[in-house]
């Protein structure tokens, strides 16, 4: 029984060994395919290579044109971009243009890693990386939430809230770009959904706007119909092609210099009764409205106006305003309303000239 009881212990011995055996070579073999990480050199670049786009250029330790420089950098050299971005921008003059953008965290083919200013990249930076080159990091997550937000549209009070960063996303943008070189303004507006862009001569720079038409579908498939109302609006306003330019509908354009309140051909009566028609969805859009509300009324009480109408006109439609009752005009907005047409009745201090532009400028 004993010996018995050896014999088996001496296989069970001789089996553990075995399998330990059989695992090694199996073992060895997957640490040989798996890569070391201290020998395998540099992982794979998570962006495609840039080039240097200037003739000389020094790579440095810090982003600051003033931290330690690491080497001097020539037109053509190959970068790996490594995606951290400044969080602040700087100036750089190149040629004839001034650039305020980030800088770049980037890797040479000779292994220095160090900052460059986002300018001095040629051709397309990556798309990951290409709003904070061109805007700045802290503006670019602003503008990437807002660009997350659009995608994931679904019910109205959403796609009023995306609306409402979208008009101040244009605000921001159209203050950073006025440092920019012009061509970097329409660049920015292709990376961003809903956005146009365009030059205003007065102003000597260019603007942001929004372009409602793009949230009508997203405002087809909610269940409000405060979105649709909303977007109805902006289009009453901005009826050209659905964006909100500088002048709304009640006002014209007629050169780079002149804007007349079209006050008395009756837009602003129109406008005022479209307002009125919103007036259930005010939980949802009610600052949207408000806003335009706010921006029909100054036209209608600001004493520096010039009107494109003859003065009859414009009286005509005030007194009409005035005698109709519009839920969405306040007490204060007809205390307003009624100042300026006592105003404008009075011949002693409101200039004739300010009218009846339309008989010729």
């Amino acid at each position: 029984m004993k010996r018995g009881f050896f014999l088996l212990s001496i296989i069970c011995s001789l089996l553990i060994l075995s399998c330990g055996e059989a695992a090694v070579p199996d073992a060895a073999a997957g640490m040989e395919e798996k890569p070391n990480s201290e020998d395998s050199g540099k992982t794979s670049p998570a962006y495609p290579a840039v080039e240097l786009g200037v003739p000389l250029f020094q790579i440095r330790e810090a982003p600051d044109v003033e931290s330690l420089g690491l080497g001097n950098l020539q037109k053509g050299d190959l970068l790996e971009l490594l995606g951290p971005v400044s969080a602040h921008t700087t100036r750089l003059t190149i040629g004839e243009k001034t650039f305020y953008q980030p800088w770049l965290l980037v890797r040479t083919k000779a292994g220095t890693e160090g900052w460059v200013h986002a300018a001095v990249i040629a051709g397309e930076i990556p798309e990951g990386l290409r709003l904070k080159a061109l805007i700045g990091k802290e503006l670019a997550q602003e503008a990437e939430r807002y660009d997350q937000a659009f995608h994931e549209m679904e019910e109205a009070a959403s796609v009023v809230q995306t609306i409402r960063q979208a008009h101040q996303l244009c605000e921001q943008l159209t203050l950073v770009m006025q440092l920019q070189p012009p061509d970097m303004a329409s660049e920015v507006a292709r990376l961003l959904p809903a956005l146009s862009v365009s030059w205003v001569a007065s102003a000597g720079s260019w603007h942001f706007y929004v372009d409602y038409k793009a949230f009508s579908m997203a405002a087809r498939r909610s269940e409000s119909s405060a979105d649709e109302a909303l977007l109805e609006l902006f289009y009453a306003a901005y009826p050209v092609d659905s964006i909100g330019y500088l002048y709304p509908a009640w006002k014209l354009e007629v050169d780079n210099r002149s804007v007349f309140s079209l006050l008395g051909k009756g837009v602003h009566t129109s406008f005022l009764n479209r307002l009125d028609q919103t007036k259930h969805h005010r939980d949802i859009a009610g600052p949207e409205i408000e806003q335009l509300k706010a921006l029909l009324i100054n036209d209608m009480t600001e004493p520096t106006v010039l009107y494109w109408e003859a003065r009859e006109k414009v009286l005509q439609e005030l007194e009409s305003i005035l005698d109709n009752t519009f839920t969405v005009l306040t007490t204060s907005d007809t205390l307003a309303l009624h100042q300026r047409l006592m105003g404008l009745r009075d011949t002693a201090i409101t200039d004739e000239r300010r009218f009846n532009f339309r008989a010729g400028l």
